[in-house]
């Protein structure tokens, strides 16, 4: 068993520019050090991400991702517990969606895993809109 958390945020006017690619690498490294799956998405002031890993790391990681400052109005879409990861096997774990190219190859994972990984069929779902 695995736990997944998903949220949406909006970028707050503290975050600069030049912190985005910053807060990306980061991401990146932190998670793949702490065996955390999943995609961070960031499209016109709006970020979505996926977790997925061990519960309690999880659930401590989110509450300092909800203090960090650079964002705001965060919305937890889903916290819970589920049989397998979704994008373990997806660009070696852990992925920063961050243009058209990036969105197609996403959208082709999670169309291909959607029967041996039901649950990559609800966030294929949710991401949808940025897919088009």
């Amino acid at each position: 068993m695995v736990y997944t958390i998903c949220y949406v945020s909006s970028e707050s006017d503290e975050l600069k520019e030049n912190q985005l690619e910053e807060i990306f690498s980061t991401t990146k490294i932190n998670n793949g050090s702490e065996d955390i799956t999943g995609i961070l998405l960031y499209y016109y002031g709006n970020f979505l991400q996926v977790l997925e890993g061990e519960k309690d790391m999880l659930l401590n990681l989110f509450e300092d991702i909800k203090k960090d400052k650079r964002h705001k109005n965060i919305i937890t879409i889903f916290n819970k517990q589920n049989e397998h990861r979704i994008f373990e096997g997806y660009k070696s774990g852990f992925s920063i969606i961050k243009t058209k190219s990036d969105l197609k190859n996403l959208k082709q994972y999670l169309n291909k895993t959607k029967d041996t990984t039901p649950f990559s069929k609800s966030v294929l779902g949710l991401l949808e809109p940025f897919l088009i």
